[in-house]
């Protein structure tokens, strides 16, 4: 597909592909296509994979190459490998982009088709995928995270968040776990979404979270770090969370 016929699907057009069949199988056991509110020209989609019915044989299955670079990967990794780049391919045939098999530049960030913007994350069991078109003019960001346990998120707090912070989560009703979760992943978000932007690592203190409504559903981001003059210390991104069951799915916009 030209980049020209990309940048013509329309809002109301991509909201469509939404409702399109999506793949599941015994391997990918569930995906679900959606416009976040507001965002009509971007598509979400979140698969759920069961790696204990990964085999090598499924590159086979779905016709897609085996990488050299796993051949000494445990099986783990190679499910999640298999899940994401499924996921991407069958989401980017709806923009009309066949067999498309998605890589990594050096610093490990993935390079999208011509004309399409786009974040990728995965835990073990789950991927969460975003896309838009480039005229659209948006940046997405998406991290999915496995819910820290208790004990980790005591030894992780001062590395992800500060004490003003601490006081942002603690009103947002849910388990200190949970909601430390949601701003680790939160962060990993906005920096998904500024790193194609700026090719420029950042910390977890060079933003901060400011506020959130219950269970994190929406919350506010601060730059603290000047990015450029119009991406200065100071500006404020919207960030959404949707908890599952032992899984959290977070994006922001830039």
């Amino acid at each position: 597909m030209r980049v020209e016929q990309i940048n013509s699907l329309t809002p109301g057009g991509l909201a469509q592909l939404a409702n399109l069949p999506a793949l599941a199988d015994d391997f990918i056991t569930a995906v679900s296509r959606l416009s976040p509110a507001g965002h009509p020209d971007v598509l979400l989609t979140e698969a759920s994979y069961d790696p204990v019915r990964y085999s090598d044989q499924l590159f086979a299955r779905y016709l897609l190459p085996f990488p050299t670079h796993l051949a000494k990967a445990v099986a783990k990794r190679r499910a999640e490998y298999l899940a994401s780049r499924v996921c991407v391919r069958e989401t980017l045939s709806l923009f009309g982009f066949s067999d498309f098999l998605l890589t990594n530049d050096a610093d490990r960030a993935p390079i999208w088709p011509p004309g399409v913007a786009g974040s990728l994350s995965h835990t073990r069991t789950r991927v969460s995928l975003m896309l838009t078109t480039a005229s659209a003019g948006k940046q997405p960001g998406v991290d999915c995270e496995e819910i820290m346990l208790p004990a980790a998120a005591a030894e992780m707090q001062e590395m992800i968040i500060n004490k003003r912070e601490y006081a942002v989560l603690q009103r947002s009703g849910l388990p200190f776990a949970t909601a430390l979760t949601a701003a680790f992943s939160l962060k990993e978000s906005l920096y998904k979404a500024l790193f194609p932007l700026f090719r420029q690592f950042m910390d977890f203190k060079e933003a901060e979270i400011v506020a959130c409504e219950a269970e994190m559903a929406s919350v506010t981001l601060r730059l603290n770090r000047a990015l450029s003059p119009d991406f200065a210390v100071g500006r404020l991104f919207s960030g959404h969370v949707t908890l599952h069951e032992r899984t959290l799915t977070s994006w922001v916009m830039a």
